[in-house]
């Protein structure tokens, strides 16, 4: 980007307009933030603002069971006395792509409507397609994600609380989306319930990131049932850390026999969004075989693997999520 501050990710108070307007706080958006890292986390302290009082923390860490990144946002007051916001985290991307979240209650609002497109609701936007079209940022009650792929195959998550239309801060709303005049960025933007916060107290409030290569068999494009269903299997592997339950859910069912002489069969109800592979490996860990599951009853050949006992791993879009141990006996 031409400007330093118009790239990455920040967070804000929110609301803007009724309070702060612009530019942002400094201290609360661009100055510099100590770090210290404890574990597998790192912790990141602003400075306090000297109008409002606000300081801000943000921890981030990776989530190794569903391959997410936490970044966990703590608003603190520092005054004596109440204040009332709403959290607000501003993320900017290139001017293009294709942007889509599940639409909540009431309707899309703001200059830039005319650039969306609801089906089956969701709410597209796609930024490669906006010639003739004005405006600069919508506003909208969502289900608790924003997704946005870009280069065809690389997808963006934010997963977040689904506040109520209701909870919104004034003005602003749950899921809102700002391109620039002349397409050089777009913030994705997501904000939490618009709540009190007691003087020297403070709030935290959550955000997970994902990060997917999406597979060929996912159309982009609005209006893809293919890519939503991909994105909403990311969304409810999350809520497992393990991921087995989705794995079940969605994609395998079983290996079997077991013991297994000539052939292994892998037994799905496999969907467009799933990309399946079993791999089986000697205890030790040397892999022996890897194929891809493309069907919903898919026979693998074992001929050529010695009697024995094995390890199978399943991977489910990169990830593996089931294990077991094979035997091989002839």
């Amino acid at each position: 980007f031409s400007s330093t501050d118009m790239a990455g990710s920040t967070f804000w108070p929110s609301p803007q307009n009724s309070t702060w307007s612009w530019p942002p706080i400094p201290n609360l958006d661009n100055k510099p933030y100590k770090s210290q890292i404890t574990g597998n986390k790192i912790k990141f302290t602003g400075s306090t603002d000297s109008k409002w009082q606000l300081r801000f923390y943000k921890t981030m860490y990776a989530n190794p069971g569903d391959t997410s990144i936490i970044i966990e946002y703590t608003i603190k007051n520092e005054k004596a006395t109440e204040q009332t916001w709403a959290p607000w985290e501003v993320t900017r991307v290139l001017g293009k792509g294709l942007t889509v979240f599940a639409k909540g209650d009431g309707s899309v609002t703001g200059d830039m409507v005319s650039r969306t497109e609801e089906i089956d609701g969701y709410v597209w936007y796609d930024q490669d397609n906006i010639a003739g079209k004005k405006g600069n940022k919508f506003f909208s009650d969502g289900k608790g994600w924003l997704a946005h792929v870009v280069d065809g195959n690389k997808l963006f998550i934010k997963k977040f609380e689904d506040i109520p239309l209701d909870k919104a801060a004034p003005a602003e709303a749950e899921v809102e989306v700002y391109t620039t005049s002349d397409k050089a960025y777009t913030e994705l933007e997501n904000q939490g319930a618009y709540g009190s916060i007691a003087g020297k107290d403070s709030v935290t409030w959550k955000v997970k990131w994902f990060a997917r290569n999406l597979p060929a068999s996912v159309d982009v494009s609005v209006g893809s049932e293919s890519l939503t269903n991909y994105i909403e299997g990311v969304l409810k592997r999350s809520f497992d850390p393990t991921g087995k339950r989705d794995l079940q859910a969605l994609c395998a069912v079983k290996v079997f026999p077991n013991p297994a002489t000539e052939y292994l069969y892998v037994e799905t109800n496999l969907v467009s969004y799933c990309d399946v592979s079993i791999t089986v490996y000697d205890l030790q860990g040397r892999t022996i075989l890897r194929q891809a599951v493309s069907q919903n009853h898919q026979q693998v050949d074992i001929k050529t693997i010695d009697n024995g006992n094995y390890i199978y791993v399943l991977n489910q879009n990169g990830i593996s999520v089931s294990r077991g141990l094979l035997a091989v006996k002839r």
